[in-house]
């Protein structure tokens, strides 16, 4: 297809537009907040700043409640070769590839994944985040054009690569072309695409809209929570909660670096102030007499930790998360549990349906390719992608679920899927069906015993024979 070299440069703009609202996100997910960046020291203090990364906390969180367990994959029309076939192919990415492209998208709210063909003719997902993707659909939402940009080790400069339904193309940072296309032979614009609420971020209305992130949500409570809680230990660290005043105490001469005492403006020598500690010790003048006294700063240490508790309440309110530290009821049932989960799984159900949006991109691209190498045809659509939560349950609960729904309800198939420790039902049928034809005797003809069957069909003979005159042996 011909290239829009114009509409590339918009897209190619549209994406360092909002790099820095994404690099943001990425600032705040490895704990480097604003709270903690604009902080200015003061002089003389302790100037704690503390980390309490609730960002990353909570995205983790997300990410390993819908994707830590292996996603599972089931024909609609009951073909387990083509899932044998699918995981086949599924085993060239690393083992975590799963959870960090779903951690991508959770923390981003966006993610995109290659799908490519390597040199030595096997498959592969590479994770894309939007610090270095950009994709361009058309007025049906259907992908044009998915720009990658990135660099080159120990080059500054950006390349980019520019996907589309036939090839690959490849340009340097002023879109100047390097080579020639790459053909990659799956007829679609081969990099999946999910969205967690459906909308591409934007300012087009002056203000930011598509951003359902984590970060969006508590990014000015996480920085609230990082200065009530750094401003108060820094309390407690300058003066360790009461400061001496001393009175009528002699103070030592400033010198130069030859020892000769400074004289102030108004011809007195100047004096050191007895400053231990960083102000653990004031100077407050003479007095008549001599006197110390301890003047005690009294911290509202019940306001300073409401306040931090409302924000941290305030930040698993608005993530429908919950504190997993908190102490729970010790008569809490199963059912009381999950209801408190309630609102976590929908959000994670959003998360769910966005990264499916991203696998059937990759099952599209797995059948071609199984197509073009081994000559199998599938139809991606008929293959259903399953997410399980990776939540505690009770395993002999479900047992007796199971145990009580007759097959001509629910197939034994379904209820197999039930089981958390299964994540495959076909797989798991075989080797149903294997071990029942172990348990079944070899009824083969060699296996006949044949020692005593002659003597019984002698005897049978005899009792049925009535010839007296009969020379047959049977007699």
């Amino acid at each position: 297809m011909d290239l829009d070299l114009n509409l590339l440069q918009k897209c190619y703009n549209d994406w360092d537009k909002k790099l820095e609202h994404y690099d943001h996100i990425n600032r705040y997910y490895y704990g480097n907040t604003d709270s903690i960046i604009n902080f200015s020291p003061k002089m003389g203090r302790s100037n704690i700043r503390i980390k309490t990364n609730y960002v990353q906390k909570l995205v983790d969180e997300e990410s390993q409640y819908s994707f830590n367990n292996k996603i599972t994959y089931a024909p609609q029309d009951g073909n387990s070769q083509a899932i044998k076939d699918i995981k086949y192919v599924l085993s060239n990415n690393k083992a975590d590839h799963d959870i960090n492209l779903g951690r991508e998208l959770i923390c981003f709210g966006i993610a995109f994944e290659i799908n490519y063909i390597k040199p030595d003719g096997s498959f592969y997902n590479r994770r894309v985040s939007p610090l270095n993707g950009y994709m361009y659909f058309d007025e049906n939402d259907e992908p044009i054009y998915f720009l990658h940009i990135y660099k080159k080790q120990l080059d500054p400069n950006n390349y980019i690569d520019v996907y589309t339904k036939d090839e690959i193309y490849h340009f340097n940072y002023e879109f100047k072309p390097i080579g020639e296309p790459t053909p990659h032979y799956f007829g679609i614009v081969p990099v999946g695409c999910g969205i967690i609420g459906g909308k591409v971020l934007n300012t087009d209305k002056g203000y930011v809209e598509g951003d359902k992130t984590i970060y969006r949500i508590i990014k000015t409570l996480q920085d609230a929570y990082e200065t009530n809680l750094g401003d108060s230990s820094s309390e407690i660290s300058d003066f360790r909660n009461a400061i001496l005043k001393m009175y009528g105490v002699d103070l030592e001469d400033v010198r130069d670096d030859k020892g000769n005492v400074i004289l102030g403006a108004n011809g007195k020598p100047l004096k050191k102030p007895p400053v231990i500690r960083d102000n653990s010790i004031l100077y407050f003048g003479n007095k008549t007499e001599t006197d110390a006294e301890w003047l005690i700063k009294n911290i509202n240490d019940t306001f300073v930790k409401n306040t931090r508790d409302d924000i941290k309440e305030e930040i698993y309110t608005l993530t429908s998360h919950i504190d997993n530290n908190e102490k729970m009821q010790s008569n809490l049932s199963g059912i009381a549990l999950r209801s408190r989960l309630f609102s976590l799984e929908g959000r994670c159900k959003d998360n769910e349906k966005a990264m499916e949006n991203i696998i059937k991109t990759r099952l599209k691209c797995i059948c071609k390719y199984l197509f073009l190498t081994k000559s199998k045809a599938y139809d991606a659509k008929l293959i259903d992608i399953i997410f399980t939560p990776c939540i505690p349950v009770d395993e002999s609960s479900v047992a007796d679920m199971i145990s009580k729904i007759p097959q001509d309800v629910v197939s034994n198939y379904t209820k197999r899927t039930w089981l958390p420790r299964i994540d495959n039902a076909d797989v798991e049928q075989e080797r149903i069906d294997e071990e029942k034809k172990s348990e079944i005797p070899d009824m083969g003809l060699d296996n006949i015993d044949t020692t005593n069957s002659k003597d019984m069909s002698k005897m049978n003979n005899n009792n049925n024979c009535n010839n007296s005159k009969c020379t047959d042996n049977c007699c």
